[in-house]
């Protein structure tokens, strides 16, 4: 009787060491796929504005985008760092922003109208998403309710010829 005991605590206690070692194993990973996430996300963000300062200092501008489709009105949909640079570039062009969208409309500090995606969205030729990195996602939600035009601000940055003559 007594080394049934020890043998089912024995069992017990390796079942509970493995079970362990497979929670820390599963949460170390998903700590490191976050991690390698939020990586990603920001040598996205690193390599689309090099990309643009380099244009910047070769003076093209992103208006030429717009330009060459046809594109005279746009709304920009997110209004974090990125969609207020943005935001900055374009406000004194031909080009007129005539909303934004923004589920944290609050704390968005500019001179146009800020929606929620859940609102009627005006009509206009273009909606840029400057929140690259969830791109397909949000291109998803959009093109559900809409059937304006959806690109990222990637299209846009990488969508200038840097080698065009002026």
């Amino acid at each position: 009787m007594k080394k049934n005991i020890i043998f089912i605590t024995s069992i017990g206690a390796i079942v509970s060491f493995i079970s362990g070692v497979i929670s820390v194993s599963i949460l170390t990973r998903n700590i490191l796929q976050q991690k390698e996430y939020k990586i990603d996300k920001f040598k996205g963000y690193y390599y689309l504005l090099n990309h643009w300062l380099t244009l910047k200092q070769n003076e093209k501008f992103l208006e030429t985008y717009f330009k060459d489709r046809g594109y005279n009105s746009i709304a920009i949909y997110g209004m974090g760092e990125l969609g207020n640079h943005f935001y900055e570039e374009m406000k004194n062009t031909d080009i007129e922003i005539k909303y934004a969208i923004d589920k944290n409309a609050s704390t968005t500090d500019v001179d146009i109208e800020i929606i929620n995606l859940e609102d009627e969205l005006p009509k206009v030729d273009v909606i840029v998403v400057t929140a690259t990195f969830a791109f397909d996602e949000i291109y998803k939600n959009i093109s559900t309710i809409t059937d304006i035009p959806v690109v990222s601000l990637d299209d846009i940055v990488y969508g200038v010829d840097i080698n065009e003559e002026i």
